[in-house]
This record gives structure tokens, sequence and C-alpha cells, in this order.
């Protein structure tokens, strides 16, 4: 699986006219309440935000008045387009492997979306973004990780009727991914009650990591 296999399923979605909350595929899995008031955890009204693959804006749309600025990334204008227009917020419409900046930002948000990379391709997504965290800043990490082992979704969904690629690395695997980024502090937080859970093999996990002041 590579990440061009994923951006051609939400390519697909684009083109058919999608909704604010098109992005999360089913939308009864739409848990962005609770991801905006984890992130706010963490921020101040004083806190820079660079946000990595914001879909629709259903993250950033929620805490912007909470902060102190937002650079929102996402690959698609048709999803873009749903992002508020805040003075403090600035949508950039890139792929986020081909995305460069010298900014630091003291909180990289990346929720929902590691899942669409392999491990190399996150791996050197980590390794990038690195750079962009302040001195004490952080990383947050958000997605559905593999409970035993690696979860690898590749092909044909019955439920989407459409092909679907995913991959729901082991948590841990992901964790020393992050650490060998240069993170330290790693953590993960149990994020969200156990009823959001759908599947056995796969959880959702926000993992929280420092850049060393």
């Amino acid at each position: 699986m590579k990440n061009k296999d994923a951006l051609n399923f939400f390519a697909n979605m684009a083109k058919n006219n999608p909704d604010e909350k098109s992005v999360k595929i089913t939308k009864i899995s739409d848990f962005t309440d609770r991801d905006a008031q984890f992130i706010l955890k963490y921020a101040t009204a004083n806190s820079s935000i660079l946000d990595l693959g914001s879909g629709s804006g259903l993250i950033v749309n929620k805490i912007y008045q909470h902060v102190k600025r937002i650079v929102a990334v996402e690959a698609f204008q048709e999803f873009a387009k749903y992002i508020v227009e805040a003075p403090n917020v600035e949508v950039v419409t890139k792929d986020i492997s081909c995305f460069e900046s010298n900014q630091e930002f003291d909180i990289i948000t990346m929720f929902g979306i590691s899942q669409y990379f392999n491990l190399d391709e996150i791996s050197a997504i980590y390794r990038r973004f690195y750079k962009n965290v302040k001195p004490g800043g952080l990383l947050i990490v958000k997605n559905q990780f593999g409970v035993f082992d690696d979860v690898l979704v590749s092909g044909y969904s019955e439920e989407l009727k459409t092909n679907y690629y995913s991959h729901y690395r082991h948590l841990p695997k992901e964790m020393e991914t992050i650490k060998a980024a240069g993170f330290v502090s790693v953590e993960s937080v149990d994020i969200y009650p156990p009823e959001c859970n759908r599947w056995k093999n796969t959880h959702f996990y926000a993992i929280v990591a420092y850049k060393k002041a």
C-alpha cells in the first residue's frame, strides 16, 4: 500500500460533491467534538497550530477561536472549502507529502491520516515535520492502530463499495517511529470511550510526543 492509493480514494470522493462530513468515511465515526476538546487540553490562546490533513475542517472549525493561529493543510479544495474563513486561519491546498514550511509551531496535529501512509512514508513525514515544531512543542497523532499487530486494508471494501486502503500499524511500532524522528516523552492516550471502537483488531489512540526544549 502507498499513499497514492489512498489519495485516489479521496480524489474520487472529491469529484462527487462531498459534504462536510464525507471525509469521515462512515459518518457515525465523527468524533471531532472529542478531538477538539483533546487538542485544547494542550493549547492556549497563544498557541500556533499546524494541522496536517485538515479535510473539511471539522476540527479546525471547532478550535480556531481558542488559539492564536492555525495553518490548515488539505490536498483537496472540494473539502477545504468547508474550512472556516477567519483572520487567524490560513488554508493551504496541498498534499502534505509535498508541503514544506520554514515556520515553527507550538503544536502539529495529524488526526485520522497516518493510516493512509505506509511505514516508510509516515517515517519520512514525522522526520520532515520535526523541524516545524518549536522546542518544547508537541506533535499529536490520533488514529486507529493495530491492537495485536499491524492491520492492512488493501482492496475492495464491501461496506464502502469501492477500493479502500489503510495501514493501521501496531501502536508500539508507531510510537517507536515517532521517537526515531527525534521526539521525546512519547505517550499514548486512550482517547475515546470503548463504544467508539468498532473493531476488535484496531483501536483509537492519540499519541502525544514532545520536542526537547
